[in-house]
C-alpha cells in the first residue's frame, strides 16, 4: 500500500509542478487561462487517483495492516561487540502472519533473494541455533508471530558456523523464509563481534 501511496503522491506533485510551469511560461492571457484550466484538470485527475480505492478496496488513506504486511523491521537489544554465548533479544515487526521464518546470525550476502531464488544463507551455529518463527497458534516453532505480525525471540550468539566466521566475516542478524517459504530473504540488521 505504501508503494501505491508514494506513486500517487508523486503524481499529484508532478501535476501541480506541471500546472505551475505551464502557467508561468505562458505570456498570453488566453494561453495562460487555457494552460491553467488544463493543469487544474490534471491536478483533479491526480487527486481522484490519490483518493481512489486500491485493488483491495481500501482508499489510499485507509489502513488495513492485515491485508499485506509492510517492510519487516528488525530491532535487537544488542548488535555490537557480540561474543559466543551472549543472548540477544530480537523483535521483528510486519511479518506475514501466515508464513514461517528463521531468525539467525548469518554471513552477509549469502542466501536466497527476496523472491526465494537461491539457497539458505550461511549462518552461525547449527540448524538448531536458529529461531524458528511460526504463525500464532502453531504447535511448531520456537517463537510465534502474533496477530499483527510481530515476533519476539531470544537468540543465543554463536560466532562460527560451517561456512562462516563472524570474527572475520561481515555478519547480519537475518530473517529468512523457512522451508515452506523458499528461504527467501525477508530482512537483516548489521551486527559486529568483539
Amino acid at each position: 500500500m505504501s508503494i501505491h501511496l508514494s506513486r500517487r503522491c508523486a503524481a499529484v506533485a508532478a501535476a501541480a509542478t506541471l500546472a505551475l510551469g505551464l502557467t508561468a511560461c505562458s505570456g498570453d492571457k488566453d494561453d495562460a487561462a487555457a494552460n491553467s484550466a488544463a493543469a487544474q484538470s490534471d491536478i483533479d485527475v491526480a487527486l481522484s487517483e490519490l483518493n481512489a480505492p486500491d485493488n483491495d478496496g481500501h482508499g489510499a488513506g485507509s489502513k488495513d495492516d492485515s491485508a499485506e504486511p509492510g517492510t519487516p523491521q528488525i530491532t535487537a537489544d544488542r548488535t555490537v561487540d557480540l561474543t559466543d554465548g551472549d543472548t540477544v533479544k530480537v523483535t521483528v515487526r510486519n511479518l506475514d502472519t501466515s508464513a514461517g521464518y528463521y531468525l539467525a546470525i548469518c554471513k552477509a550476502g549469502t542466501g536466497a533473494d527476496a523472491a526465494g531464488h537461491g539457497v539458505p544463507p550461511d549462518c552461525t551455529g547449527d540448524r538448531e541455533s536458529a529461531t524458528w518463527i511460526t504463525p500464532e497458534g502453531s504447535d511448531q516453532g520456537t517463537a510465534h508471530t502474533d496477530s499483527d505480525g510481530t515476533a519476539e525471540a531470544s537468540l543465543t550468539v554463536k560466532t562460527t558456523g560451517e561456512a562462516v566466521n563472524c570474527a572475520t566475516d561481515k555478519c547480519v542478524l537475518k530473517v529468512f523464509g523457512d522451508d515452506d517459504n523458499s528461504s527467501r530473504n525477508v530482512g537483516e540488521a548489521p551486527v559486529s563481534f568483539a
